[in-house]
This record gives structure tokens, C-alpha cells and sequence, in this order.
């Protein structure tokens, strides 16, 4: 015979979990919604071959393609997420002195153990602004009683301009921002609304952080930044209102703050101080980056073709806005919000916190605009000096303050429902005519983003090299290859290759932040340097090095210290003819040609003999200038040999 209690129990237990599956699939169904848009920009992936197609197989893609691989790779080998041997060998990488957003990464795990990296990266940047946009209509709850008014506010946050302007990069440590309306609201609710207790609050902020930080450092750190400012706002405007809270809010603050401490101790010391740490300034434009005050309401010239800047950093298609550009219907509409909800005290935070973020954003100098005003004073001029800002792009401040708008948007549809319902209209004339403003301010913020960037985004194949695919596959496990292209800043194809290879050897070089021997970010490498020598094989900019002993010396030194199995040269780069020669004067034999490759064994005690003397580089140039095309691979290699046919010739 059952027991009536138990019954009771079982039914609550299964009343709690419809419950949850339920609220479950409601916000699956939400995150759909706002993804829809993203499908719509990111189209010709997903139509085609997403395994095989990205923004660019190289730059800041390439790069990301590798993020991705790494904590699936990491996660099965028991290996640190924060830390990777698998380039810049000997020394390795530092990951948290760099924007590889492990948890994406890891949450996306079984996406790239299935389908691989370029898929997880192409799932990543197009739920980027889907899971933004949500985030910020879940924050927006917490403000707007009638929930449609959230809902262009999301659109506003989730596809910014700023946004959009990461994603073609495949920038998605600044493109997934989740959790910064979140850390809002939960401020908010900590120091006025308190609705809960300290306990939920704390533990909710602290894990907020932790998430964030996991994503993006530096985005956390501005996100702390904008929050200070507004507690300060807000006890500066209202210390009797603040007085009567701060029990309550410093215990939530103090348990928030001490849990995202001790959970972050190990990662930020790791990142600050820990294996490979750069130090200093990290992006050497960080002194002059900025948006200009323009940008807020101008497109500029957006339909014009990427320059030279942007096809760098990864992306073929139209220049598109600049990253702060809101335009004039979100202006206007953000004005009109502040018109009829003047009265509420959030909207006067909101409108400091906007105008201190738009403020912060223009960096250290009014760029583009009347010389007049190069001399006046901006705060990020004296922020950006300071430990850990000074590694911070004051331009990476214009993703945030879009929620400000956001919200202020909400809050004045809000209130323009109230004035609506007050009316004597019918209830169906009323919902109608509310609905249809919502719909008008939501394609307001979506038509500045579908007609300034390319629509859908122009994307590339991603088909790697046939050595690459199908001889790298079959390396013994942690061989360390050589590759021209060289794997350095600008470089980062290399790097794709062996995210697609499953991680299966290693690199000399990374295509990442390393330090030099001051602790800063050694870029492409001191002249002289190996480093900077395989650099200038790979990428335009410098002179080729015309093969000086010196030089031979460095290549073959570093070959030697990093420990080089194989040396290949694979895919695009400067001039691989021209390089096939230099490296077989350095290595002292001439390669083989394997499926299309250059390739150098080396031998397991290190390299035997010594640089070949001889003919000059130069002169071989001349004598085999267009050979690669009349499929003489190797006549550059023959002619630095002084005419000895060449080993295991294909």
C-alpha cells in the first residue's frame, strides 16, 4: 500500500520538472528567435559547407579555429585549457595573455569532437549575437513589467554595430557578451532592488564574473569599471536611498567579489605572471585606438571594399560602419525614450553611464576630428597608462554602451504602452497599435546593421593544403614542424592546420601573443632573429632575407633549439620557390617534393654539415623565376646546390 506523503512528494518532484523542461525550452525557443538574424548574415556557411568555410582561412579567424580546437584537444589529454605546448615550441603559449575565451571553447567541445573546429567556430559566431541579444532581454526583465518592450532593446545590444564588427573577424571573446547586461542587472538588484537575499545575489554576481572573465578578461575589467561608475552615481545622487540598502548590498557585493576572487585567483595570476606571460602593452595601435565621435550617428564610408588593414585581420568583403555607429532612428528613438521616462531615476544612471562609456571609447585623442580639439583632455588618456587598462582597446567600450541605449529603449516603450492603455481605445486597437511600435523600433535597429555590412557576410573556403591534409594526419604524434608560412603575428594559417589535424603535431612559432625577452609581445621577431627571418619568407613588408651567413646560422640554430622534426613549405605564402632555396642553403639539402610540398627531414641528432655556400640567392631568383608554375619545384634548390639533381625528387 503507497503512502498518501509519498505520492505527494513524487508529484511535486514531477510538477518541478515539467516545470523546468518547460522554462527550459521557452528560453531555446527565445535564443532561436534572436539567432534568426545571425543565420540570415552567416547564410553562406550554413547553405554550403561549414566545415569548410569561414570569414578567411587566415588572420583572426584562422586564430580562432585554433581557440576553438584547443580545450577539446585539452579536455580528453588531461591538459591545462590556459596553457599549450602545441606551438611556439619549446616554450609554448600563454592563452589567458590572449583573447582564446576558453570557455567557448569548452562549452562547444562535443560540437568540434563531432563536426571540428571550423564548424564549433562557425556554431560560436553565429550564436554570438543570438546569446547577446538574449542575455540582454533577460537583464531587461528585471527593469519592464510589459515584456515586449524588451525585445528591440535585445536586437540593439545583440547586433550592434560593434558587435558585427567582431564577428567578421571571428572575434569572439568581444562578440559573445552574455553576461555583461546580466552583471547589471544583478548590480542593480543588489545595491536597489533586493528583491533576494544577500546569499543569491553574491553567489549570482560571483558566478557572473567568473563566467565573464572565462570569456574575456577585459571585458569583465570594463564591465567593473562602468559598474563602480554607477554605484558611485548612484550614492552621489541619492545617499539616503543608498544608506538604507547597503546593509543588505555589501554583503552581496562582499560575498560576490571574495568568490569571483578566490575562483580567479589561479587564472588571473596565470594569465598576469604565470608560463609565457606578455606583460606591457599587447596591441601596439592600443595608444591611438578609439572610435570617433562621429561614428555614433555616420556610417562613413561603408560599402567601400576591406583595405589592406581589414583583408589583415581576416575579412575580404565591404568595410562596413564604424564599430560605435548606432544611427539616427536609435538616436532619436534613445531620445524620445528619455523624454517621456524622465522622471524615473534609472534613466539619468543610464544616461551618465552613456555618456561616460561613449566618453572612455574615444580613447586618448579625438581621432578625425578638428585639430582644435586634438588637446583636450580625455580620460583614457591617463586610464590607459595604468596596470591592466593599458592592455585594454579603448574602441572595445562600444559593444556596452548599446545595452545603455538598449535599456533606455525599453523603459520608453514601456511607458508608452501605459500612455496607450490609458486611452479610450479597445483593447485589440491598443495591443495593435503597441505591438506595431515595437516592430518599428525593432527594424530600426536591425536596418542599419543589414544595409551598412555585407548581407550575407562574405566567407571563404577553408580547404587546407594536401600535404597538410593528408601526410601531417599521419606524423608521428608531437612531431615538430618548421612551416613557411611561418606561424608569427599575421600569420595563422599554420595554426588552422593544425587545429584541423586534431592537434596531431607541433609548431615552431604561434601566430599568437609570446614575450620577448622583456616580457612584451615579440610580434614577428628582432631583426636578425630567426623568427623575423622565416617572418619575412612568409609574409610582404620587409626585404627577403637575401641569405647572409648570419642568417643561415640563425635559421639553423633555431632549427636546432626548437627541437624541428620536419621542415615544410605548404599552401601560400610570399614566394615559396625563393624560400625552397634559402631553406636548402640553410639546412644544407636540398627537400623533397611531396603531393605539392617542399619537404626537409631532419635527422634525429640534429642537422649534419653545414650551410651551402655558393651561388647567391639572387642569382637563383633570376634563373628560376616562374618555375613553381612550370611544375619545376625544385629548380631553385637544384641551382643553390650548384646543379646536383636533388634527393627523392616526386
Amino acid at each position: 500500500m503507497s503512502n498518501p506523503g509519498e505520492e505527494s512528494t513524487g508529484d511535486a518532484t514531477g510538477a518541478r520538472l515539467v516545470y523546468a523542461v518547460a522554462l527550459v525550452g521557452r528560453h531555446v525557443l527565445w535564443i532561436v528567435l534572436f539567432t534568426v538574424p545571425a543565420v540570415v548574415l552567416w547564410w553562406h556557411v550554413w547553405a554550403g559547407h561549414p566545415a569548410t568555410t569561414l570569414t578567411c582561412p587566415c588572420g583572426d579567424p584562422a586564430q580562432e579555429v585554433w581557440f576553438m580546437a584547443w580545450p577539446a584537444w585539452a579536455i580528453p589529454h588531461v591538459a591545462n585549457p590556459f596553457f599549450s605546448g602545441a606551438v611556439n615550441v619549446p616554450f609554448g603559449a600563454n592563452l589567458l595573455s590572449n583573447t582564446s575565451g576558453p570557455l567557448v571553447g569548452t562549452v562547444l567541445s562535443p560540437v568540434t569532437w563531432l563536426w571540428g573546429p571550423v564548424v564549433a567556430t562557425n556554431v560560436a559566431v553565429t550564436l554570438a549575437p543570438g546569446l547577446s541579444a538574449w542575455g540582454c532581454w533577460l537583464a531587461l526583465q528585471r527593469f519592464v513589467t510589459w515584456r515586449p518592450a524588451a525585445l528591440p532593446g535585445a536586437f540593439v545590444y545583440g547586433y550592434s554595430s560593434a558587435v558585427m564588427s567582431s564577428l567578421i573577424f571571428a572575434h569572439v571573446s568581444v562578440s559573445v557578451l552574455l553576461f555583461p547586461p546580466l552583471l547589471f542587472a544583478t548590480v542593480y538588484e543588489i545595491a536597489i532592488r533586493q528583491d533576494h537575499s544577500p546569499l543569491r545575489d553574491g553567489l549570482t554576481l560571483g558566478g557572473l564574473a567568473v563566467a565573464q572573465f572565462l570569456i574575456s578578461p577585459e571585458v569583465l575589467v570594463m564591465c567593473a569599471l562602468l559598474g563602480g561608475v554607477g554605484l558611485v552615481a548612484t550614492v552621489v545622487a541619492a545617499p539616503r536611498h543608498v544608506a538604507a540598502r547597503w546593509p543588505h548590498a555589501w554583503r552581496a557585493l562582499g560575498l560576490g567579489v571574495g568568490a569571483a576572487a578566490v575562483l580567479l585567483a589561479y587564472p588571473a595570476w596565470f594569465g598576469l605572471r604565470g608560463p609565457q606571460a606578455v606583460t606591457g602593452v599587447l596591441f601596439s595601435i592600443a595608444p591611438l585606438s578609439g572610435v570617433m565621435l562621429s561614428g555614433y550617428f555616420s556610417p562613413g564610408n561603408y560599402a567601400a571594399l576591406a583595405n589592406s588593414y581589414v583583408r589583415f585581420g581576416g575579412y575580404f568583403g565591404r568595410f562596413g560602419p564604424p564599430p560605435n555607429f548606432l544611427g539616427w532612428g536609435i538616436g532619436l528613438g534613445t531620445a524620445a525614450s528619455v523624454v517621456v521616462t524622465r522622471r524615473r531615476r534609472i534613466v539619468w544612471l543610464l544616461i551618465v553611464l552613456i555618456l561616460v562609456t561613449a566618453w572612455l571609447s574615444l580613447g586618448s585623442y579625438f581621432l578625425g576630428s578638428p585639430h582644435a580639439l586634438a588637446h583636450i583632455w580625455l580620460p583614457w588618456r591617463s586610464l590607459g597608462q595604468l596596470p591592466v587598462l593599458k592592455e585594454i582597446l579603448a574602441d572595445q567600450f562600444a559593444p556596452l554602451l548599446p545595452f545603455f541605449v538598449a535599456l533606455l529603449l525599453g523603459l520608453g516603450l514601456e511607458e508608452a504602452h501605459r500612455v496607450l492603455a490609458r486611452q479610450r481605445w479597445r483593447p485589440a486597437e491598443t495591443s495593435f497599435t503597441s505591438a506595431l511600435l515595437v516592430g518599428v523600433v525593432g527594424v530600426v535597429a536591425l536596418v542599419p546593421v543589414f544595409v551598412t555590412f555585407d548581407m550575407p557576410l562574405t566567407v571563404q573556403s577553408t580547404a587546407i593544403p594536401y600535404w597538410m591534409a593528408h601526410q601531417a594526419a599521419d606524423l608521428p604524434n608531437s612531431t615538430v614542424l618548421l612551416t613557411v608560412p611561418f606561424p608569427v603575428s599575421g600569420s595563422t594559417a599554420p595554426m588552422l592546420w593544425q587545429a584541423v589535424d586534431g592537434m596531431r603535431f607541433r609548431l615552431a612559432g604561434a601566430g599568437l601573443k609570446t614575450p620577448n625577452a622583456k616580457g612584451g609581445p615579440v610580434g614577428q621577431g628582432a631583426p636578425g632573429s630567426a623568427r623575423r627571418i622565416l617572418a619575412d619568407l612568409t609574409l610582404l613588408g620587409h626585404r627577403l632575407p637575401s641569405g647572409t651567413p648570419a642568417q643561415m646560422a640563425a635559421v639553423r640554430h633555431a632549427v636546432g633549439t626548437w627541437g624541428v622534426n620536419e621542415v615544410v613549405i605548404d599552401g601560400v605564402s610570399r614566394d615559396p620557390v625563393y624560400a625552397s632555396g634559402f631553406l636548402t642553403e640553410a639546412l644544407g639539402v636540398a627537400p623533397s617534393v611531396q603531393d605539392g610540398a617542399w619537404v626537409w627531414k631532419v635527422p634525429p641528432g640534429g642537422l649534419t654539415g653545414g650551410a651551402i655556400t655558393g651561388v647567391p640567392l639572387s642569382t637563383c631568383q633570376s634563373q628560376t623565376r616562374g618555375t613553381y608554375a612550370g611544375h619545376d619545384q625544385l629548380a631553385m634548390a637544384d641551382c643553390v646546390l650548384g646543379g646536383n639533381p636533388a634527393p627523392g625528387a616526386a
